[in-house]
């Protein structure tokens, strides 16, 4: 099961108990919420067709959901077609238009009015289990809204637009809204009502930060050591050919202590060889010497 599919059930699941679905003797949404989520479910279906008012759904908890609300609000049971086609169960519904008390082709051209501030939630939640997709925060941050249309897509877009920014495409035959980045996935997931996945995606995010960082810290750190074993090589070179060819010897002291102090401590930096520096010495001063080690070898 995918981590999409698995999301789209455990929402599935909590409205089915939210709406007295269940066997819940209890409903917890009021009925504006409910009918927002029916609606949200029933207009970004990616397979609409607003002529013969039919569906097409995968979700069967989605179907049982809406058949439930359809038969408690609007009195009429929908006609349900189960297709399979290579393994794979489709359900066809369809449904009279006058049974729904708005028009869904109405509906595009007129934005969806909530009664309460909770409503836009349950219709968000809707059209994400008719037509979304959430990617696996171990590999991506995305939520896309599969659909028919670039109005379906376009009206999303809208309805996110106070909580999270969204863009649209097209794939095919059909058009894509989508939202990407790992806040706007948080800030959507809890929108509606996802928070197990929000909480997901924090951890996630947290944890590829700290693996970035120590592998930014991991990278300067292996960076530094191979500068310091070059800048160790070219010195030692360089103290080699003095002594080969006699010049050591005529050195001033400082030089000479400073070039003994590297061959002593080959793989130490700068700042810790500043430190073994008998008398003291800076870092900025070492290095002067060195670089003046490997001048007089030139000579």
């Amino acid at each position: 099961m995918s981590y999409s599919t698995k999301v789209k059930k455990a929402l599935s699941d909590t409205t089915a108990l939210e709406i007295g679905l269940d066997g819940s003797d209890k409903k917890t949404i009021n009925k504006c919420c409910t009918l927002s989520f029916f609606y949200g479910a029933m207009l970004y279906n990616k397979k609409l067709d607003k002529n013969t008012m039919t569906i097409s759904l995968e979700n069967e908890k989605l179907l049982e959901i809406l058949t439930f609300i359809m038969i408690q609000y609007f009195l009429a049971k929908p006609t349900v077609k189960e297709i399979e086609k290579n393994g794979k169960k489709r359900f066809e519904v369809s449904f009279k238009r006058e049974l729904i008390a708005k028009d869904l082709t109405e509906m595009f051209e007129t934005p969806y009015e909530f009664d309460c501030k909770n409503c836009l939630s349950y219709f968000l939640r809707g059209a994400f289990l008719a037509s979304g997709n959430i990617t696996d925060p171990e590999r991506d941050y995305r939520v896309e809204f599969v659909v028919g249309t670039l109005g379906q897509a376009k009206s999303i877009i809208e309805y996110l637009k106070p909580y999270v920014d969204a863009k649209a495409t097209k794939r095919g035959s059909y058009y894509v809204a989508y939202i990407k980045g790992s806040e706007r996935i948080e800030t959507f997931c809890a929108l509606i009502g996802a928070k197990k996945v929000a909480f997901d995606v924090i951890e996630k995010s947290i944890e590829k930060d700290k693996k970035n960082t120590l592998n930014r810290l991991c990278n300067c750190d292996s960076a530094n050591i191979k500068k310091t074993v070059s800048a160790s090589v070219d010195v030692r070179l360089a103290i080699k050919k003095l002594r080969d060819s006699g010049k050591f010897s005529s050195l001033p002291d400082e030089l000479k202590k400073t070039a003994e102090l590297r061959e002593e401590y080959p793989e130490e930096s700068l700042s810790s060889l500043a430190l073994l520096y008998e008398g003291g010495i800076s870092r900025s001063g070492l290095n002067h010497r060195m670089k003046k080690l490997i001048e007089l070898s030139k000579d």
